[in-house]
């Protein structure tokens, strides 16, 4: 193997990823999906998840449109149908295996809704429109609310569940949305009610825009604030470029002060829709947030790319198992 070789500069990246973490790092994934890699068979994707030393799972179980969960007023999901409560399968799967399951709830967008559902929100006045074109968008109004306790009513749901903490995505207005003069101060204020429902020690975390404070702008979304009012115990930056530069500018847009860094995951986006990585990048990207200091890192997304070319690279040194000494 020659001094330049592809394999030797991976297998050096690893070596240099594996002295660089910490035991307490957090190596979280996001399921987009909700039922794992393999739909109807919870513990499959657990004991792969728990073999690729993954700390943290954020599974996608609801949404203000759908619910693969046993919601008393979510539309049930097809999967849900088929294979049952998916937060209640993947908490059974997880237990005792040291891998956390955080219930990821879609707060302010209807990603998945049909013409009915669309069609309630807008007889009930809650679809923002888009500034520019003046359309009805997806989104919902967080001001309204009846639109925050419509949200709120399933945060608490979630918080019931034996999980270890409840991830919230899209707490903001849409980018094309018209906003208030206060919609910043909205947002802030329904992360607080949000936190009052899920009580510690449970999570209550955050997928965040990473470009701070141009997000406080464009989308209300002030996640700063939400660490200095401890409103959350983690944020986590959708920092999603397969640009080494790009990525650098976020972080460190995100690693001072400390403090903040401390309560902060770094998302780095496999197969998003911004950015596709193979596993030289993700091992590169992962380096560069432990030199900032951050708590872990997530990976989005749970499919067929990160089982097969991404985790088993990863847990071959980058990600060590919990105690396991750096």
């Amino acid at each position: 193997m020659s001094e330049g070789s592809p394999s030797l500069k991976l297998a050096l990246a690893l070596l240099l990823c594996a002295f660089r973490a910490s035991a307490a790092e957090i190596h979280a994934v996001w399921d987009h999906k909700g039922t794992g890699l393999y739909p109807g068979d919870w513990p499959r994707t657990i004991r792969l998840l728990q073999a690729s030393r993954v700390t943290d799972l954020f599974v996608n179980v609801g949404g203000v449109d759908f619910a693969h969960y046993a919601s008393a007023y979510l539309p049930k999901t097809r999967a849900r149908s088929l294979y049952g409560d998916q937060l209640a399968a993947c908490v059974g799967a997880a237990r005792g295996t040291g891998v956390r399951v955080h219930a990821w709830f879609i707060c302010f967008n209807a990603t998945r809704a049909g013409t009915p559902e669309l069609e309630t929100f807008r007889k009930r006045g809650w679809r923002l429109r888009d500034a520019k074109k003046g359309g009805l968008t997806t989104y919902l109004d967080p001001s309204n609310p009846e639109v925050r306790a419509y949200v709120l009513r399933a945060v608490g749901e979630l918080a019931r569940y034996p999980v270890s903490g409840v991830h919230l995505d899209f707490v903001r207005w849409g980018d094309a949305a018209a906003k208030p003069s206060n919609a910043t101060s909205v947002i802030a204020q329904f992360v607080a009610e949000a936190r009052r429902r899920v009580k510690r020690p449970k999570w209550l975390t955050a997928a965040v825009y990473g470009k701070h404070p141009n997000c406080v702008a464009s989308v209300g979304q002030d996640w700063p604030r939400w660490i200095d009012m401890d409103l959350v115990d983690y944020v986590v930056p959708m920092n999603y470029t397969s640009s080494t530069a790009k990525f650098c500018e976020l972080l460190s847009l995100q690693r001072s002060p400390r403090f903040r860094a401390k309560r902060t995951i770094v998302g780095i986006g496999v197969t998003a829709n911004e950015s596709r990585l193979d596993a030289r990048q993700v091992v590169r990207q992962i380096g560069l947030a432990r030199q900032c200091g951050f708590a872990g890192q997530a990976l989005f997304d749970l499919d067929e790319t990160l089982e097969k070319a991404i985790l088993p690279v990863l847990r071959n040194g980058v990600w060590q198992a919990r105690g396991q000494a750096p």
